[in-house]
């Protein structure tokens, strides 16, 4: 027997997606308010090494579904809601509420103090626990969290808070925070308003409901695992406003204990089992019956002996059970089995009144004898009532069957005559419902009697009948709608289809299908029924909305039911269901688009084909197949389209494009403008072709659609293209029209085309159309035409108008060409016009090219006063003036001297005047700004230098009057100019740059002997000195100030000026230094400081120590006795002078630099400077000695003494100090005392120079418990180092202890340390590479076993244990994986057992994890080690890559070969028959081997498939072993094989069976000759007459005759002439006989065919006699009535005329 409870495993929260950080499997972190959800706060890194927090949800609904992760911000707590999408998050005070699939915030609050504890009471309200308080918060409105009462226990830490249905009784569960883990429970009643304290650990409330009462009462549970008696407290609590009901009495029974420590973490009933599931941390769980606390069985629940803590619960909806999580993340649950309960409380615990309230309450089987027996009793000895009452409660109804029934009806009430039934089906509907046989019994008897109807209609309304089937047919002779009510309610489905079929009510009979899920309905069925009425329009509805439900639609056989619409010609049903179904234009579906356009194309007229394609969207069909019939209906459109659909599935295939081509020249009956975009759906050159090919068939009607085509498609179809197609035509007349649209500009605004071909093209289009206007306004608008090749065509084609000519060469400066030729074609009225109207600018190059000409001078004069004020002066004298010819402008330009203020024309006037010498100096003087100076300047350089000055100088153009006065020796010119311009950068071209060189000392002596002399301003001089100063000319420069300043006369403005001092001291000190210390000592107003400086960088020394000392500059001058003298012992004496603290600390600096540290801290203390504080601390670094710390001591207790302001890098050098001197004592004063140390920096830096005693005492002073405990491990003290590991809890730490403990073989102390180091999966690697480098693998294995047991073990450290056990245990290997499976790093683990060969546990490892790839890959490559057939069957038929299969196909075949049809069953829906034959063909030439026998049995099996591969394959071992039966019968049932090459193979057999095999292959296949000769060879003469008459060949029927009679076979030729009867000449069957004497034979035969002829020729007589009596009737009836006595009819009849077949013609009447 099965045990009464099931645990299992539901999911494993480590394997969520994403995967888990081990520290978040803590029960902070994970909350499971229902069974519906998990939610676990998880903290990861990201690629930047930061914390990621993340809200892990798992669905225990789907646990295989991935989960869902929420990336939020750091939370303290997070609860999902009991039956909905919404998760309450807590941070502090902080409450918030979200609903994910909204992703919105649906309501928040802020709590006066941290909130502990939340939980959700009910789907809409969540308890929120504080230090003092307990709220009831709604989700719901705008409410605040409304306090229910203040804690009493505030020390203890909270567990749980649970409340009943009412949410009257309010309970919250906390533990001691002390050793004893009491379990503390405050209890506080809502309608009371107190509080009361209980001791336990767990509650909960139960709706309780004894059998046979008619309420629930209100029970609490509470137990308590601690103490000295563990107990379940059971007891009834009172509702709101009611008392308790007495009828519960108080329980209290003792409960198991299972380990030290343990207590209950959950407590859960089962309303409707009346059980209670006590959960333990320890993982056990104790059902316990509600009523009398009688234990039913305790469980444990982790499904391991070992203890897996648990810290979650609650209960299981669906299975009535408890769900689970432990610390390993494994979410367990746990519940009865409702099968083996009963028994289980019946025979292990002999409790039978518990098994009967089990039962009776859940409703469970299992207490069958005990119901009966008692039943069996009560009906001895007449108890008629009790005997009710317990069919009434038994369960399962187990009691309420028809043989109880008969015996109640068998029996009578004493006392009141009633039959027992009476009373039976009154208590039934009083307490229940009737079930199905005892309403129809109820039924039977009502409706014998007077309106017994009313009664079953009343009790069916108030539903204590159960209807059915039966019921209804019982009620349907009297209440025909009542009866489908009940037919409806009791499931009755064909019932009402059956009524609904003949209503014709489709939409109902669809709602009813989809509504009755359970009816299992064939849809062919009803369809049938359907089409059976006649009425396919009915069907194709029902069909329609079959297929429109979605479970419905994929029991549809699409082709079936469109076969059964086209068996009855029912187009246009067949197909609206066809457009119902492929509405959705799936892939799957393209051969029924193909048998939808296929059916309408060939019986409905063409516009539904049309209309469909239209309007409907169809992708997958045949286009071809299509396309063809569509070209056979004339629907060309359609044609195009598929083909062109054609061609692009398959590549543009050239066959298609011929179709396309014959297709495409019926362009008067298809739409033009569909015709135009469908050049569109053409590659390139398909369109080109086509549009030559509708070019070449009719070109007058098709170039305009040509056109059209081109003008919308010539981007994709290239415009050169286009033109080359018109042009190999000389159908100008489309080129023009196509290229005028392209060019033209678009409805955009955009321009048209810019080719220059395309705009040649249209020109000369244009112009052999005759479109002139057009040709003329081209060559004037564009400017994309080849200039050069469009100039030249209209040269050649010498059109009468030439302004097309003109406006290419006016726009492309074509000057000099175009006037040649109107020149020279007589054509100067074209000239006049051209530049008088259109280009009067273009006058110069007109008056050029006429005089390059020769044209006379007078016409050019006239053209040019015609042109008048238009005409360009400047281009024009520029042009003349090229020509030798300017004068003759003269009286031109002299004309329009007072109309024009035109620069060129003074220009050109002044040029004549300056050669012709007519008073050119006044024109220049009179005239300045209205010339070019530089122009005219430039024409007088070579004809009058001075002219030339004077034109520059007027204009400004300063380089141009340098270059013409230096080139002509022109310096005092120069100078004057130069001086009076004050241009700093016209002083830098002439001094500095190279060309001016050879000038410089000429222009240098007249600026200093005429121009500066001459100079009144000062601007005047200090312009020129600056030029000079830079441009670096100090002998220069120095001669002129001491000119100026020392030597002027002392009335002189430029003696005292400040500038020119410092200016003359700066020169002599760049130049003539010697003169310096003169300058400086006569010269008192210049600039001190500045000059000092400058002296200095100079080199000056003594010169800037002289100016600082005169000024009383005494810091700088120390700078520049230390710096640039470096006397450091003048500078001591100078500070001595002046005893200076600045001076001092100058000096003190020096010192220091010099290495003088003893000295340099002298001065400094002199100083009292302590800002050089670092320096001073390097320097003493640097040299090291302890003599050196001592003096330093003395100068940082100065740098702190005072009023100076505490520093940090002081204090610290100072605790160093103190270190290194071994001043101990003062080390502890000084770190007693306030101070700003780096305390811990000085403990590193005394623990790196082994000062470890001075270390210590750093690191314990500021708590630095690492390198404190370093330290220890330093000084031998490992004891101490663990305590102080213990207090910095670093992983660091402990990991250096712990290799420090191993190097000292304290390995007890080396363990401790370890455990801490091997639960951060990080740190894992590093300790096991230290532990095996030094050969310590027992320790090592040891120390992981014990960390297994830790609450932080993680997946690494089982990993790693396998490992290590498959290095060195090899034996325990297999062992630890089974054990701790889902805890392993199955590929690490994978990796280390492929290194040392453990192949069975590699296999083992890969099942596990479902990689059935990797595991069937082991087993065949490893098989000796791995392979386990029942192993590798499970395994194979799981694998993702099929190629597996065939590989395991290969590896059975060579190594298990007797399995191997064992598992090809296995895999038979995996593999390809086809493929396994191919493999198995291909891996027995390998081995050089046959292998197809061996898997016969398979191929027999899949040969159902028809696959041809197969068929050959036992076709040819049929052949080889001679088994001509089942050759025959795989022939006759399997005819996917190649059957003229097997007859033909068969033919040459030398077993009878098996040619005629052969033949009757050729028979099949229509090669009725070959099959004839076959048989006629192996005298198989009545196959030889069957094959003739199937092939209906009267040639062949009439050969085979022939061979009879001429071989004498006259039996066989009379059996032939029956046989092939039909297919016989009756004159052939009688010249054989006659010739071969075979009448007797053939006797029979003419009978027949006399016998037949008789027949036909009656019945043609038969028919001309009738016919004959109806033309009689009609001549009678059409008969005019002249009396009322009817005349003799007239029928005229003409002489009947020989047929010649014999027979007459009558009249009117042919045959």
């Amino acid at each position: 027997m099965d045990g009464p409870v099931v645990c299992k495993l539901v999911t494993n929260l480590t394997q969520v997606d994403g995967g888990l950080n081990a520290a978040s499997l803590r029960p902070t972190n994970i909350t499971m308010e229902s069974d519906r959800y998990v939610c676990v706060r998880d903290v990861s890194k990201d690629a930047s090494g930061q914390d990621q927090n993340s809200i892990v949800i798992v669905d225990l609904m789907h646990p295989s579904k991935i989960s869902t992760r929420h990336r939020m911000l750091p939370t303290d707590a997070a609860i999902m809601n009991p039956v909905s999408k919404v998760l309450a998050l807590r941070n502090g005070q902080d409450i918030q509420i979200f609903n994910l699939d909204m992703k919105a915030r649906m309501k928040s609050t802020k709590m006066a103090e941290p909130v502990l504890f939340m939980k959700w009471i009910t789907p809409v309200q969540i308890a929120l626990i504080t230090g003092s308080s307990v709220y009831h918060w709604s989700m719901e409105g705008e409410a605040e969290p409304v306090l229910m009462f203040q804690r009493k226990e505030r020390e203890c830490q909270v567990l749980n808070y649970r409340t009943d249905a009412d949410c009257q009784w309010l309970l919250l569960i906390g533990i001691t925070p002390d050793a004893t883990r009491r379990g503390v429970i405050e209890l506080f009643s809502v309608d009371k308003g107190v509080t009361k304290t209980i001791d336990g650990h767990a509650v909960c409330f139960c709706e309780f409901k004894a059998p046979g009462q008619m309420q629930s009462i209100n029970l609490m549970c509470i137990s308590n695992g601690t103490g000295p008696n563990p107990s379940c407290f059971i007891a009834e609590v009172p509702r709101p406003g009611q008392n308790v009901s007495g009828s519960f009495n108080k329980v209290t029974v003792p409960i198991p204990v299972h380990e030290a420590g343990d207590f209950p973490v959950g407590m859960h009933a089962n309303n409707n089992q009346g059980l209670i599931y006590v959960v333990f941390r320890s993982g056990w769980v104790n059902v316990l019956d509600v009523q009398t606390g009688t234990m039913v069985h305790q469980e444990k629940i982790n499904g391991s002996p070992e203890s897996v803590a648990v810290f979650l619960s609650t209960q299981h909806e669906e299975t009535g059970g408890v769900l689970t999580v432990n610390i390993k993340g494994e979410v367990r649950l746990a519940h009865i089995n409702e099968a083996t309960i009963v028994q289980w409380v019946t025979q292990k615990l002999g409790n039978q009144a518990l098994a009967v309230r089990i039962a009776t309450m859940a409703n469970l089987g299992g207490a069958d004898e005990l119901f009966t027996g008692r039943f069996n009793m009560l009906i001895q000895s007449n108890q008629i009532d009790a005997a009710v009452k317990l069919c009434c409660e038994a369960p399962k109804q187990m009691l309420r069957t028809p043989e109880v029934l008969q015996r109640f009806q068998s029996m009578t009430v004493a006392g009141t005559g009633q039959t027992a039934a009476t009373v039976y089906f009154k208590y039934m509907m009083e307490h229940s419902k009737l079930n199905a046989f005892e309403s129809v019994e109820l039924a039977k008897v009502m409706l014998t009697k007077q309106q017994g109807i009313d009664f079953v209609k009343k009790y069916l309304e108030d539903k204590k009948l159960e209807e059915s089937e039966e019921l209804g047919d019982i009620v349907a002779p009297i209440d025909h709608q009542l009866a489908l009510q009940i037919y409806f309610r009791g499931k009755a489905h064909w019932k009402i289809l059956n009524v609904l079929l003949q209503q014709k009510d489709w939409k109902n009979i669809l709602d009813y299908v989809k509504r009755e899920k359970d009816l299992n309905l064939n849809p062919f069925e009803l369809l049938e029924k359907v089409f059976a009425q006649n009425n396919p329009e009915g069907a194709s509805e029902l069909a329609q909305a079959l297929n429109q439900d979605p479970s419905m639609a994929s029991q549809l056989d699409h082709n079936r039911i469109l076969e059964m619409f086209i068996q009855r010609n029912a187009i246009r049903p067949a197909t609206a269901y066809l457009l119902e179904v492929l509405k959705d234009n799936l892939p799957e579906h393209g051969a029924l688009q193909t048998r939808l356009l296929e059916i309408n194309l060939m019986y409905s007229p063409a516009q539904v084909a049309d209309k469909i394609l239209e309007q409907f969207k169809l992708s997958y069909y045949d286009a071809l197949k299509v396309a063809q019939l569509c070209e056979r209906a004339q629907l060309y459109q359609r044609a195009l389209e598929n083909y062109n659909k054609y061609q692009r599935e398959t590549d543009y295939q050239e066959s298609t494009l011929a179709d396309i081509k014959r297709v495409i020249v019926n362009t008067h009956l298809m739409n033009q403008e569909w015709l135009v975009d469908f050049f569109q759906h053409l590659s390139k050159d398909d369109a080109i072709t086509c549009l030559n090919e509708l070019m070449s068939n009719n070109v007058s009607q098709n170039y305009k659609l040509c056109v059209q085509v081109a003008i919308k498609n010539y981007e994709v179809l290239g415009t050169q293209a286009l033109i080359d197609l018109f042009l190999s035509f000389k159908h100008f007349e489309s080129l023009y029209y196509f290229l005028w649209s392209i060019i033209k500009p678009k409805q955009s605004g955009q321009p048209g085309c810019t080719d220059p071909e395309v705009h040649f093209r249209y020109i000369e289009a244009a112009a052999n159309v005759g479109q002139m206007a057009e040709v003329e306004r081209m060559t004037r608008e564009s400017e994309h035409y080849p200039a050069e090749k469009t100039k030249n065509f209209l040269k050649e084609k010498r059109l009468q108008d030439l302004w097309p000519f003109i406006n290419v060469c006016d726009k492309h400066n074509f000057m000099d060409e175009m006037v040649r030729f109107l020149y020279d074609t007589k054509n100067l009225a074209y000239i006049d016009m051209y530049i008088q109207k259109k280009a009067p600018m273009k006058t110069p190059l007109v008056v050029g090219s006429l005089l390059d000409v020769g044209c006379q001078e007078d016409y050019i004069k006239k053209l040019v006063v015609s042109v008048g004020s238009m005409a360009p002066i400047e281009e024009l004298v520029e042009e003349v003036e090229k020509r030798n010819r300017l004068r003759m402008l003269q009286d031109w330009l002299e004309g329009r001297l007072h109309t024009s203020q035109d620069k060129g024309l003074y220009n050109a006037l002044a040029k004549i005047y300056v050669d012709t010498n007519q008073n050119a100096k006044h024109f220049l003087t009179e005239n300045v700004g209205k010339y070019d100076p530089e122009t005219v300047g430039k024409y007088c350089e070579n004809r009058d230098p001075n002219l030339a000055v004077l034109a520059y100088e007027h204009g400004g153009c300063d380089k141009q009057l340098i270059e013409v006065t230096a080139r002509n020796g022109m310096f005092k010119q120069q100078a004057r100019y130069l001086v009076a311009r004050m241009d700093p950068e016209l002083w830098a071209f002439v001094l500095e740059t190279e060309e001016q060189e050879p000038y410089r000392k000429s222009l240098i002596d007249a600026v200093v002997a005429t121009a500066l002399p001459e100079a009144k301003k000062a601007e005047e001089v200090s312009v020129t000195v600056k030029a000079f100063m830079q441009a670096n000319l100090p002998e220069y420069l120095t001669t002129l100030l001491e000119k100026i300043v020392l030597h002027a006369d002392d009335k002189s403005e430029f003696k005292n000026n400040r500038y020119l001092q410092n200016l003359l001291i700066l020169t002599a000190i760049n130049s003539s230094s010697p003169k310096v210390m003169d300058y400086v000592q006569r010269l008192d107003n210049y600039d001190t400081k500045t000059i000092a400086e400058i002296a200095s960088k100079a080199g000056l020394y003594e010169e800037a120590f002289t100016i600082y000392k005169k000024e009383g500059l005494s810091a700088e001058a120390t700078e520049v006795l230390l710096q640039n003298l470096q006397n450091i012992e003048r500078a001591r004496e100078f500070a001595e002078k002046a005893n200076l603290p600045a001076v001092w600390a100058k000096v003190g600096v020096a010192e220091l630099q010099k290495g003088d540290v003893a000295l340099a801290i002298t001065s400094f203390i002199k100083a009292d400077d302590a800002s050089h504080a670092q320096a001073v601390i390097n320097a003493v670094k640097q040299s090291g000695s302890k003599d050196a710390y001592v003096n330093l001591v003395k100068f940082l207790n100065m740098a702190r003494s005072g009023t100076k302001q505490k520093n940090e890098n002081i204090d610290t050098e100072l605790c160093y100090a103190y270190c290194i001197t071994n001043r101990i004592n003062d080390l502890e004063d000084f770190l007693k005392d306030s101070n700003l140390a780096k305390v811990g920096d000085v403990g590193q830096r005394c623990y790196q120079e082994e000062l470890y005693d001075a270390a210590k005492l750093c690191f314990s002073t500021v708590s630095n418990f690492p390198f404190l405990a370093k330290t220890h491990m330093k000084l031998g003290q490992f004891q101490l180092a663990i305590d102080a590991a213990g207090r910095t809890n670093s992983v660091e730490t402990w990991k250096e202890v712990c290799y420090a403990c191993v190097d000292a073989e304290e390995f007890r102390l080396a363990a401790t340390a370890a455990q801490h180091v091997i639960v951060v999966a990080d740190e894992l690697d590093g300790l096991i590479h230290f532990f095996e480098s030094r050969g310590r693998v027992e320790e090592l294995i040891g120390l992981l076993k014990q960390g297994l047991t830790s609450d932080r073990a993680h997946v690494g450290m089982f990993t790693e244990l396998g490992i290590l056990y498959a290095k060195y245990k090899h034996e325990k290997l297999m062992e630890h994986i089974k054990l701790w499976k889902n805890r392993l790093n199955a590929h690490k683990l994978v990796t280390v057992c492929e290194q040392y060969h453990h192949w069975a546990e590699i296999r083992y490892v890969h099942c596990q994890n479902e990689e059935w790839d990797r595991a069937c890959s082991v087993m065949m490559d490893h098989s000796v080690l791995s392979w386990d057939h029942e192993i590798f069957k499970d395994s194979i038929s799981k694998v993702s890559s099929l190629e597996l299969c065939y590989n395991g196909v290969g590896f059975y075949l060579e190594e298990h070969p007797d399995l191997v049809n064992d598992l090809l069953i296995t895999i038979i829906k995996r593999v390809d028959p086809e493929r396994v034959v191919t493999e198995v063909t291909h891996k027995g030439k390998t081995n050089n081997k046959c292998y197809m026998p061996v898997i016969r049995p398979y191929l027999e099996s899949v040969q159902e498939g028809n696959h041809k591969k197969v068929n050959a394959a036992l076709n040819r071992m049929y052949i080889e072993e001679e088994d001509y039966e089942s050759l025959r019968k795989s022939l006759e049932q399997h005819d996917a094989v190649d059957q003229l090459d097997l007859a033909q193979e068969l033919d040459e057999h030398d077993l009878l069976e098996m040619r005629r095999l052969g033949a009757w292959l050729y028979k099949k296949n229509g090669k009725y000759a070959q099959a004839i000769e076959l048989s006629k060879r192996d005298k198989l003469y009545q196959d030889a007459m069957a094959t003739a008459t199937e092939s209906k060949d009267k040639k062949l029927v009439e050969g085979l005759m022939r061979f009879f009679t001429d071989n004498d076979l006259k039996e066989c030729f009379s059996a032939c002439l029956f046989t092939c009867y039909d297919y016989i000449q009756p004159d052939v069957a009688l010249e054989l006989a006659w010739r071969h004497k075979a009448y007797d034979f053939a006797m029979p035969y003419i009978i027949q065919v006399l016998r037949e002829y008789i027949d036909k020729i009656d019945d043609v007589s038969s028919q001309l006699k009738d016919a004959k009596e109806q033309a009689e009737k009609h001549v009678a009836s059409t008969q005019p009535m002249h009396s009322t006595t009817q005349a003799p009819l007239m029928i005229s009849q003409q002489p009947s005329m020989p047929y010649a077949g014999g027979y007459s013609q009558q009249p009117g009447y042919q045959y």
